[in-house]
């Protein structure tokens, strides 16, 4: 188990951190992959790569998650919380974040985010990312073309689009 978390750890890591985009939560659904891998090892059949099967568990990891944070942001707008006041450090923070080609990708909705992640930053052939979503690798094509019909008709991404993304 040991090299298994040596070899996938940072992947699986960084991985759930482009779908949570919270290091924090990444850290947890990372640690859940490898248990539930280590827990329910016998239902790997050795007909994917290992790779695949883990990331395959940490997709569905982080859409639990983002579940729960659905349900718990509608649960905060019908029962009104203390407000936090930023701090000018975060504020700082959170507005030279929205200048980077990564938090225009966060703001793409999952089922566009995940095939971009997948197939630009993870190098996944389309037929692997059709079968890791279980959908038709038509739709994958497609989530990526309007994923990237959305990155470039941000203005501030016009630039970089036509570079190479």
């Amino acid at each position: 188990m040991e090299e298994i978390v040596e070899q996938y750890g940072e992947y699986l890591y960084h991985f759930s951190y482009l779908y949570v985009k919270d290091r924090q939560l990444a850290e947890e659904i990372t640690q859940d992959v490898l248990m539930k891998f280590l827990l329910h090892k016998e239902n790997f059949r050795s007909e994917a790569s290992l790779k695949t099967y883990l990331t395959r568990i940490a997709i569905n990891c982080c859409h639990d998650e983002l579940r729960k944070q659905k349900r718990k942001a509608l649960l905060t707008k019908l029962i009104p919380m203390r407000k936090n006041v930023p701090s000018s450090e975060q504020a700082y923070l959170e507005i030279e974040a929205f200048t980077t080609l990564k938090q225009h990708i966060f703001a793409l909705p999952v089922h566009y985010r995940e095939v971009i992640i997948l197939f630009y930053y993870e190098e996944f052939e389309v037929s692997e990312i059709a079968d890791l979503l279980m959908v038709s690798q038509n739709t994958v094509r497609t989530r990526i073309r309007r994923a990237r019909e959305l990155l470039k008709n941000d203005q501030e991404l016009e630039e970089l689009f036509y570079e190479g993304i």
